[in-house]
């Protein structure tokens, strides 16, 4: 599982033109499975984003969590985090997990995240997406687990 986790000050999600999905202040984070990703990397995953201190406190320093600050996730699944680029200028899909196996943990990282924190909003598995990031500082973060 690769996750770029990217802190903000605003993120949507249109589809066709039309917003689905949008938050304020938060972390919007892209998410993409690897062969062979299995359900315990979502956990892990869960774990980081609601414990990441990347906000800051009353000195300016990055050490508020989202859930200190109350503020949103947004989920969006993109499976070519997981491409290979290692020959060749096209991006090689091989080593991303099957589409139908990306989208069930895609789902369980969305039910698990949503279980335990009220402010999650997602892009949909498998929609042309446009997405907006508002980047802030920029705090832009790489996730990687195999």
């Amino acid at each position: 599982m690769k996750a770029i986790v990217q802190r903000v000050t605003e993120s949507s999600v249109s589809i066709n033109g039309i917003i689905h999905s949008e938050i304020k202040t938060g972390l919007c984070i892209m998410v993409g499975y690897c062969k062979d990703d299995q359900q315990s990397v979502n956990t892990w995953l869960k774990d980081k984003l609601l414990g990441l201190r990347v906000f800051s406190d009353e000195s300016g320093k990055m050490n508020k969590s989202i859930q200190d600050i109350e503020g949103s996730l947004m989920i969006i699944p993109n499976f070519t985090l997981c491409a290979d680029m290692q020959r060749g200028l096209r991006p090689s899909f091989t080593t991303s997990e099957s589409p139908d196996k990306a989208e069930q943990l895609f789902n369980e990282l969305i039910h698990i995240l949503s279980s335990q924190y009220p402010h999650v909003q997602t892009g949909i598995f498998g929609a042309d997406m446009q997405v907006l990031i508002k980047n802030d500082g920029p705090v832009t973060l790489i996730f990687e687990h195999s």
